[in-house]
């Protein structure tokens, strides 16, 4: 019996404050996408997460679009680390800000390598959650803002590395993305990251109503692309590859939602960006 199901007490969250309270809201969406009967893709770890932790879920009911965006990010994620995995079964994913992220546990074929990297507060949640062990599976606590996880990834000197960052980068301000773009290009040149970004003048108009005003802790966006080929302008080795909307690839956008945007704008709300950093000699 998996351990979440015989816990006598749930996990408290009061620990998760900030930024790091964010985790909540896809773990959230991707569990009821799962349970449901229409689900996109199972996911018994996430739940199992979820029915370990005490919090007040039912704010999160309701919200027309966030639950499919949540699908849509997961379903392209899932994809795109899947066909690196296939040219490079081997390979190692660096996930930043992974919150309780369970990709690992979805994709593992066995021979992946992978690295959480997350705050120590919500590693230490994390590691409290009974989360199977795997020897390819490695929790690191820190911020994604300083150096010691990059000297972490290099010291496994893994030929192929993807990196991912999910729901990070929103947080961050742009002159802290010129900070990491930095960090990132100067450390791994030739590899690959995928991060969400979103155009600033399409979501301002809806943070006020966002499950980000649910949280117990005052959070905001501080950062995001209008065009995702501006990414290159935050260093000089960094390449501008591909770009996945999640609008686009949600099933059904509500009615009022295509009324106010234009299709230039539900194409740019939210995206996936995926970045090389080329090598410069």
């Amino acid at each position: 019996m998996p351990p979440w199901r015989i816990r006598m007490r749930q996990l408290q969250a009061d620990d998760l404050k900030g930024v790091s309270e964010t985790l909540l809201i896809p773990l959230h969406y991707r569990v009821e996408d799962s349970l449901s009967e229409a689900s996109a893709f199972k996911d018994a770890l996430a739940e199992g997460f979820h029915a370990a932790i005490a919090y007040e879920w039912e704010k999160f009911q309701g919200h027309s679009l966030v639950r499919p965006a949540i699908v849509a990010r997961t379903a392209i994620l899932d994809a795109q680390v899947g066909l690196f995995l296939g040219s490079h079964p081997e390979g190692l994913v660096v996930n930043l800000g992974a919150g309780l992220d369970t990709r690992f546990h979805r994709l593992d074929n066995g021979e992946l390598h992978w690295i959480e990297i997350d705050l120590p507060e919500v590693i230490a949640f994390r590691r409290k959650l009974d989360e199977p062990a795997n020897p390819r599976h490695t929790l690191f606590a820190g911020s994604v803002l300083d150096q010691e996880w990059i000297d972490e990834v290099k010291r496994r000197a893994a030929p192929h590395i993807l990196l991912v960052a999910e729901g990070l980068f929103p947080y961050f301000t742009e002159e802290q993305h010129r900070t990491i773009f930095a960090s990132l290009a100067e450390g791994f040149p030739g590899q690959e990251l995928l991060f969400q970004t979103s155009a600033p003048s399409v979501t301002r108009g809806f943070v006020q109503t966002s499950d980000l005003t649910k949280l117990r802790t005052r959070v905001e966006l501080q950062w995001g692309l209008e065009e995702s080929r501006e990414v290159e302008a935050l260093h000089p080795s960094v390449r501008f590859l591909q770009e996945f909307s999640l609008v686009e690839a949600v099933k059904e956008v509500p009615e009022a939602l295509r009324r106010k945007l234009s299709p230039e704008q539900l194409r740019k709300a939210a995206k996936i960006v995926r970045v090389r950093f080329v090598r410069t000699s």
